[in-house]
């Protein structure tokens, strides 16, 4: 890739990521998700990122995959091909809920988001947050991973599971130092 440089579309709502961030973020995800094979390539508004695995045997290292940190799915999207050829066309915005972003910035009277920023949902959906209520103030990208990993853990370490109240210890630092 050499030395790519960030790129924003539709004031924010779309950022294809350049080497440096590239790097960073792919290294956060590789620790999420225990591998090291993997390429972030782009982030959006809502905090979800894009990426495609370099070494997946039966996976064209060509398919992008999206990660929403807030509900923790992940899964096939697109191509690399096919997401470039939708920023070409202008569409990209359309494609992560532009009208809820021009929402965003309305409410909170923002004119746009800076690239490795987000603005995810205030409480992350995997422990009962709204897609429709979003923070007001953006958040970096690699703070609302990293929290979402460090939550998701907790969950995973009490053994909750899905539909279970969630605990208050999720909450309670000292008892994860």
């Amino acid at each position: 890739m050499g030395n790519q440089q960030d790129e924003v579309y539709g004031r924010g709502a779309f950022q294809l990521y350049g080497s440096e961030l590239q790097v960073k973020i792919s290294d956060l995800l590789a620790d999420v998700f225990g591998r090291d094979d993997l390429t972030c390539w782009a982030g959006d508004w809502r905090g979800i990122l894009y990426f495609t695995l370099d070494d997946e045997d039966g996976v064209d290292p060509q398919q992008l995959f999206g990660f929403d940190p807030s509900t923790g799915d992940s899964g096939e999207l697109a191509t690399l091909p096919e997401l470039m050829a939708a920023i070409d066309r202008g569409d990209i915005t359309d494609a992560v809920d532009g009208t809820g972003f021009a929402k965003w910035l309305a409410d909170t009277g923002s004119t746009e988001l800076a690239v490795a920023t987000c603005a995810p949902t205030v409480e992350l959906e995997f422990i009962g947050g709204s897609p429709d209520e979003r923070v007001t103030e953006p958040r970096d990208v690699v703070t609302h991973v990293a929290l979402a990993a460090v939550i998701m853990g907790r969950l995973q370490a009490l053994d909750v599971q899905p539909g279970d109240p969630i605990p208050d210890e999720i909450f309670d630092q000292t008892r994860w130092e």
